[in-house]
């Protein structure tokens, strides 16, 4: 064998070993990752839906409501919604039993329809209210609203 010969042997045993390293042996399996839910922080899928309202417009300040318990279980919240406008409307209340980070655990609505201006209406908001709410979030919407 001539020294050219030796040298080519030399080098394609080096590259195969370099090589080596870089190939692998066996095919790693992926970790399997198990995604955890914590129920308490998911909204219920029940939530009832409000209607629409047609052409909605805001009237928060209108309502007053009483003290909103957050406890589990069923809640019911009371008040008053005294209407400021210059025409009859129809008014949806809301209110949302949320966490502190905005996560809704309970809703429950109210529709008064026809409200003459200055008129009074009692409302009484109940739901189901799943554990983890900490406040009460109530919202008003007028307009038109389809029976």
């Amino acid at each position: 064998m001539n020294l050219k010969h030796l040298s080519a042997a030399a080098l394609a045993l080096a590259l195969a070993t370099s090589f080596a390293g870089c190939t692998a042996a066996t095919n790693p399996t992926p970790s399997s990752t198990v995604v955890s839910v914590d129920p308490s922080r998911v909204s219920p899928t029940d939530l009832p839906t409000p209607p629409t309202v047609k052409n909605p417009q805001g009237d928060i300040k209108d309502l007053t409501l009483g003290e909103c318990k957050t406890d589990k279980g069923e809640q019911t919240v009371t008040g008053t919604l005294t209407s400021s406008l210059a025409d009859s409307a129809d008014f949806l209340i809301t209110v949302s039993w949320t966490t502190a980070s905005g996560d809704v655990m309970g809703r429950g609505y109210q529709v008064i329809q026809d409200l003459k201006p200055g008129a009074t209406a009692d409302v009484a908001i109940t739901a189901k209210v799943a554990a983890g709410a900490t406040q009460c979030v109530k919202g008003v919407e007028y307009g038109t609203i389809k029976a």
